[in-house]
């Protein structure tokens, strides 16, 4: 299911976040998190959440700012957020909560080597949250941004 609201402010968010215009706690605190639309969540535990710390509020400005591989990734994920794709991957957003921690560490990580090999196998992991290279390929062909301001999004 595809929560076009929730996307929108998410992706939004994120792009004001990379580029330095809000602080982390000014995304965390605007986030539509409990939307039903998995992109949301998936993207925000397996990707946005990564960018900072919570422990204290900046920008991500100055020594704080972000590479520009990982501008590029971003790019990405909103290139997805403002498409009409499906989220398909298999979730696994409890490796990213205690419970996920505490068996990362009772399995030695073997939990983690069987995680990502079951990501592998459902679809290339380089272009995610897309799940092929097609499919990103598409999306690259017409990105919402980048449309003539008369032509219908």
């Amino acid at each position: 299911m595809i929560d076009r609201q929730a996307r929108d402010k998410f992706c939004e968010l994120l792009r004001h976040l990379a580029s330095g215009q809000i602080t982390n706690d000014e995304f965390q605190d605007n986030l539509p998190l409990k939307s039903t639309d998995p992109a949301v969540n998936v993207i925000f535990w397996n990707g946005a959440w990564l960018l900072y710390d919570d422990l204290r509020e900046y920008k991500l400005v100055g020594k704080y700012r972000l590479s520009s591989q990982t501008k590029t990734e971003i790019a990405r994920w909103t290139l997805f957020l403002k498409g009409d794709h499906e989220y398909r991957w298999p979730r696994l957003l409890w490796l990213y909560r205690f419970p996920g921690y505490l068996l990362t560490i009772l399995t030695v990580g073997i939990i983690n080597v069987i995680a990502q090999r079951r990501l592998k196998q459902s679809g290339d992991i380089e272009v995610w949250p897309f799940l092929n290279r097609e499919e990103y390929q598409r999306a690259l062909e017409q990105p919402k941004y980048l449309k003539p301001a008369n032509q219908a999004l």
